[in-house]
């Protein structure tokens, strides 16, 4: 023991002279306390076992030169783990006496101190949390309510499958229009409908590509989800995480939810576009806007609750592990206390630290922007020439009070500041988040710039302007994609030792996202335009209408999978490229196969139940039509984006 803590010391002690604290090499990183460990989980499923996740700040015993080191590395706070904390899977009815949650800290105790004698320091146990033992927990009334109203579902769609079976005519009966809502032919069709095929109004024919930019924005956010999975449970590497803060090729990723403004942008254009094609015929009126507003709800809902209501019922039963407290159910009690704000959508403006759907803050900040552009867009239908200067005053208060924010708090711009301790948290003690990145004014960039392509876009088609006959615009069309890559690289720079003054990054955080919202609505418009592109024709694939079509299922339920996966796990995970690749690629595969099912069952029934209810006529399922010069009814609920 003596001769192990000698080696230890003098292993630190050469390498910190010569290199410095905040540079550690493998072989140091192995002499120091592991960030994380977990007891044997197996071994502790006797009768009686109880397993904890438990938290320890670290003390010294006699020599405090690896506690000064440790302290050093931690101070080091935008990319390193606080060292001075360890986190324990503790199997405390094997550390003495646990005959109650007041003798499980106590025994925990014990066995974090003994693992910590052979580094010559102690532990003080801070908490002893989300303890589960190897009795099975009883179904909640909660679980039991959900069940019968799956089995309802799954009865009512074999028997309108049935009706739609028996013929046309069954489809056409007024009685059975809502019941026909639930048929899996008819929302099959829909769902699988090629939309680059002649339509009623050829102008909706261009929408095709934007299935292609939702299925490859969300392979971009189930990535960045990986990553932060790894980085908030237990691995056997955390030095691999604070690496990324120093390779070039990381830092772009860690800046990549800029991104994000593209689907904002999305969401904004198909919105305008749809009243610009309806006020064709009619004049866009306040009821209309509060039925939008509620056509959107509809929308959103039905998934977004029947995830949240499978997380806090089902998830919990339907695994084991160490890690199993600490991800599933901790989410699950949280969501018990939150659920209601998801429901009203108003979840990105509560207090962070909680795990609860995290990556649906999207839904709200889209809903809260979705009601702020349905009533703008009442305005700017009726008076276009305010067109340019509305959109312009908000978008410029928008980027004025990102900078001021970003000055006036002394921040780093937006996500590129999150230190991994941070992240471990789910951005508990962040001020990044709340006040700057959350909030729904603070993408007014993207969503406005969505409007103002529909404008453009509908003028163009109006007036038979065409860009793709333009070599000016052609030549900004093929560019757009890397300067908005531009942008995001630029951001690399706030994760140096030495970051850029305060004044800078006030300046890039004024620009950054409307600048990367303007390059991609520039992408879209040529897109729309029929700019010729290899990168567009590939975007008109049909397969990507389909998985499109399931995006916003996907969007939804991917962070359910991959807390599956990693949770069940028993042993310390292993973070590396090739184990994020291969998670990525295990994701998306399940995601997309269970978002079949949720588009078939729950979210197409449900906008076709609602359309039935709202329409005196149902909407019959997509088909080509000729090609006819009258513009098309446009429906908001069916074309309004879904991420």
């Amino acid at each position: 023991m003596c001769n192990q803590r000698f080696t230890i010391i003098i292993s630190v002690l050469s390498y910190a002279a010569v290199f410095g604290a905040s540079e550690l090499n493998e072989t140091t990183y192995a002499s120091l306390p592991p960030l994380y460990g977990l007891d044997n989980w197996l071994s502790c499923r006797r009768p009686g076992d109880v397993y904890c996740m438990v938290d320890a700040v670290l003390l010294p015993n006699s020599s405090s030169t690896l506690m000064n080191l440790l302290e050093d590395y931690s101070n080091v706070t935008l990319k390193h783990y606080n060292r001075t904390q360890i986190h324990r899977g503790v199997c405390v009815s094997r550390c003495g006496v646990a005959d109650g949650p007041g003798d499980w800290r106590t025994a925990a105790q014990v066995c974090v101190n003994q693992s910590m004698q052979e580094f010559g320091l102690e532990a003080q146990v801070l908490s002893t949390s989300w303890c589960s033992s190897s009795d099975p927990e009883p179904a909640s009334s909660s679980a039991r309510s959900l069940g019968v109203i799956c089995i309802a579902i799954v009865v009512i769609t074999f028997l309108a499958t049935g009706l739609h079976i028996l013929g046309e005519r069954c489809a056409k009966a007024d009685g059975n229009k809502f019941l026909l809502a639930f048929s899996i032919m008819r929302n099959w069709s829909i769902m699988t409908y090629d939309r680059s095929k002649p339509r009623k109004d050829e102008r909706m024919k261009d929408l095709a590509c934007i299935e292609g930019v939702r299925f490859l924005g969300i392979q971009c956010v189930i990535f960045s989800h990986v990553i932060l999975i790894y980085v908030y449970s237990y691995i056997d590497n955390p030095q691999f995480i604070e690496k990324m803060y120093d390779h070039f090729g990381w830092k772009l990723v860690l800046n990549s939810p800029l991104w994000l403004q593209a689907f904002f942008s999305l969401s904004g254009f198909l919105t305008a576009y749809s009243v610009l094609i309806t006020s064709e015929k009619r004049n866009l009126t306040f009821p209309q806007c509060l039925m939008s507003i509620i056509n959107r709800y509809i929308r959103l809902t039905p998934i977004a609750v029947l995830a949240l209501w499978f997380t806090i019922a089902w998830y919990p039963l339907m695994g084991a592990g160490p890690q199993w407290a600490w991800i599933v159910e901790r989410e699950a009690h949280d969501c018990s206390e939150r659920w209601w704000y998801h429901v009203l959508y108003v979840h990105n403006h509560i207090p962070l630290g909680k795990f609860c759907m995290g990556h649906t803050w999207y839904l709200a900040a889209d809903m809260q922007l979705h009601i702020f552009g349905i009533l703008l867009l009442l305005l700017l239908v009726r008076y276009r020439s305010a067109v340019i200067p509305v959109l312009c005053t908000f978008v410029a208060a928008s980027a004025a009070a990102a900078g001021l924010v970003v000055y006036f708090y002394d921040l780093t711009p937006i996500i590129t500041a999150q230190s991994p301790e941070i992240l471990r948290t789910m951005f508990l003690g962040s001020r990044i988040l709340p006040i700057l990145y959350l909030p729904s004014w603070m993408n007014l960039a993207g969503y406005l710039g969505g409007i103002a392509t529909a404008f453009i876009h509908h003028h163009n088609q109006i007036n038979g302007v065409k860009l793709n006959e333009s070599k000016v615009f052609n030549i900004l069309f093929h560019a757009a994609l890397t300067l908005g890559g531009t942008v995001v690289l630029a951001g690399v720079v706030f994760l140096s030792d030495s970051p850029p003054p305060n004044w800078a990054a006030a300046l890039y955080s004024s620009f950054d996202r409307l600048l990367v919202a303007i390059f991609f609505n520039v992408f879209l418009l040529g897109c729309l335009s029929r700019c010729k592109s290899v990168f567009r024709d590939m975007l008109m694939w049909r397969g990507f209408h389909v998985l499109g079509r399931l995006s916003y299922c996907a969007y939804v339920i991917h962070f359910i999978i991959l807390r599956f996966a990693v949770a069940n796990n028993t042993q310390l995970g292993h973070a590396s490229l090739f184990s994020m690749i291969s998670l990525l690629i295990i994701a998306s595969v399940l995601t997309y196969l269970v978002s079949i099912p949720c588009c078939l069952l729950i979210e197409l029934p449900a906008i076709q139940l609602w359309k039935a209810l709202v329409e005196s006529e149902p909407e019959r399922p997509v088909e080509p039509a000729p090609r006819s010069h009258a513009p098309a009814k446009f429906d908001l609920v069916a074309h309004t984006n879904r991420v």
